[in-house]
């Protein structure tokens, strides 16, 4: 089969041949039909985020599976014996294996996943523009709902990063809260595409310090820059989520951060949070961007995500 590996961090990938995957006890073999890129994926390749090499990158993957069809692929796979496993949030078991980091994933002709239970069926979902709900769709559909009981009474909320996680924030905040919503992007395109998206306001960064204090702030870049000017727009008794991993941080204390403002992150999704994106996406509740690349061109879709290049998702097909 096809795959593209990274042998060494900071080099390109290399497209090779290797032996199609064989499933043992309750694994399945999963033909790729798309693999989303993400941001965590340059990190990975750039050696930001430690990773076993040599490594097959991609986590949000969707296919065909044996007996159920289009699949959408839950990419965090939790040890199933620790408490965060047995509460149903295997993304934040200390043992668990992640594809695309710890464990192959998409980028590949066929890829191996350790049970059926990790599958979610897409029904009449095209699995090749379903393939980003599993990170760019639930990480901010999980973030969005954490802070729900910020925004029960409306008030105000701001996105800072408006590319594939953001526009689905921006669309949940919609869909969930009675808030006004704010984005901040450096890209034209992205303002434009947030507007469309439902967006009440939608800002250059050097102009957002001018709106008003929000009660809630998610942070989809999480530089420097962008966590200082979120620590600037939150609200006394607010949250601030950081969610994007660009390596910024954010000092803490006394006349650094409004008074009682809540600092935390959040990440991914559940596999139940996953499975309600797909039936927002079934139902027609929300929209995304998606740009298709041949797998052959991986390098290429990396610099472009690197670059942010990418108004919504780039998807690598097979």
């Amino acid at each position: 089969m096809k795959a593209a590996v990274l042998y060494r961090r900071g080099q390109p990938l290399r497209l090779v041949d290797r032996p199609r995957p064989r499933p043992r006890g309750r694994q399945v073999l999963v033909r790729v039909r798309g693999a989303g890129v993400c941001h965590s994926d340059v990190h990975i390749a750039d050696g930001t985020f430690e990773a076993r090499l040599p490594l097959v990158l991609g986590h949000e993957v969707a296919g065909d599976a044996p007996g159920i069809g289009p699949v959408l692929v839950y990419a965090s796979w939790g040890c199933r014996r620790c408490a965060w496993c047995r509460s149903g949030e295997e993304q934040l078991c200390p043992d668990g294996v992640d594809a695309g980091w710890t464990a192959d994933g998409g980028y590949a002709e066929w890829m191996l996943v350790p049970s059926r239970r990790y599958l979610i069926p897409l029904a009449d979902l095209d699995p090749v523009r379903a393939a980003p709900l599993a990170d760019a769709g639930v990480t901010p559909y999980r973030a969005v709902r954490r802070v729900l009981p910020w925004l029960r009474r409306g008030g105000r909320a701001v996105v800072i990063g408006a590319g594939g996680l953001g526009q689905f924030a921006i669309q949940y905040l919609k869909l969930l809260t009675e808030a006004r919503v704010a984005a901040v992007d450096r890209l034209p395109a992205k303002l434009t595409r947030a507007r469309a998206l439902g967006a009440d306001d939608a800002l250059l960064p050097e102009d957002a310090r001018t709106l008003p204090p929000a009660r809630a702030v998610f942070d989809f870049v999480g530089s420097r820059r962008s966590l200082a000017l979120g620590g600037k727009l939150v609200d006394r008794g607010g949250i601030l989520v950081q969610i994007g991993a660009a390596g910024g941080r954010l000092p803490f204390g006394f006349d650094l951060v409004p008074g009682e403002a809540y600092l935390t992150t959040s990440v991914w999704g559940s596999l139940d949070e996953l499975r309600a994106v797909v039936d927002l996406a079934r139902r027609g509740r929300i929209t995304w961007h998606v740009e298709t690349l041949p797998l052959e061109r991986a390098n290429e879709a990396l610099r472009r995500v690197r670059r942010g290049q990418v108004l919504g998702r780039l998807v690598l097909t097979p």
